[in-house]
């Protein structure tokens, strides 16, 4: 009988299969690959099956999510890495995001979401959150609010000036800017209103009082 080029295939495969089962090699299943989203600063202990041992842990991107040797991985800055998770010939991997932190800000009865900088300031700003404050008006551009606390400063001159900006002046001056205009002034970056929509309006024309507030 002929064989066809598929059958000689096909016997191969088997012929294959038996020989890599008769010396004990077998083929390891991996598992799937898991998705994780953490923010900025956020921490996460990660987790295998009990069974498997002496587990090795790596991250394809040290800077954006470490990983230590327990697996637990530290969301360091903006970024997409890989953590993978090896036991002899076992293999998990987990795809990891970082996004930035966000934090909502109340005025004037409307919400508004803020993103924060990935610096020392707004870190140690989110730090002593919740907190209300009166901010007072200036300049019929800005809000602005004496800390009892300082915060970390690396101002610089920042140039144009965007509403829905979230600065520190100084070293405890909180300012909240709702016009966007040209300025000489230094300023450390804490952070960003998303969408800027009404924020005048809630904010009015003179003192008010703000609340901010972590999200999630």
């Amino acid at each position: 009988m002929k064989m066809t080029r598929k059958t000689v295939r096909n016997l191969y495969r088997i012929l294959l299969l038996v020989i890599l089962l008769s010396v004990g090699m077998t083929v390891q299943p991996q598992a799937k690959t898991q998705s994780i989203t953490l923010t900025v600063g956020q921490k996460k202990k990660l987790s295998v099956k009990k069974k498997w041992k002496k587990v090795r842990w790596k991250s394809s991107k040290p800077g954006v999510v470490s990983v230590s040797a327990k697996g637990k991985i530290t969301a360091k800055k903006p970024g997409k890495a890989t953590i993978t998770a090896r036991s002899g010939k076992k293999k998990q991997k987990y795809k990891v995001t970082v996004k930035k932190s966000e934090i909502e800000i109340v005025a004037g009865g409307k919400t508004f979401q803020a993103e924060l900088e990935n610096n020392k300031t707004a870190r140690a700003f989110l730090k002593q959150l919740p907190s209300t404050v009166l901010m007072e008006e200036l300049n019929g551009n800005e809000k602005y609010y004496y800390m009892d606390q300082t915060l970390p400063a690396n101002a610089k001159k920042t140039g144009t000036i965007k509403a829905g900006d979230l600065m520190l002046y100084g070293d405890d001056c909180l300012v909240l800017f709702y016009e966007t205009f040209h300025s000489n002034y230094s300023y450390t970056k804490i952070g960003h209103i998303k969408d800027v929509k009404g924020l005048k309006e809630a904010l009015g024309a003179g003192d008010i009082e703000v609340s901010f507030s972590t999200v999630g």
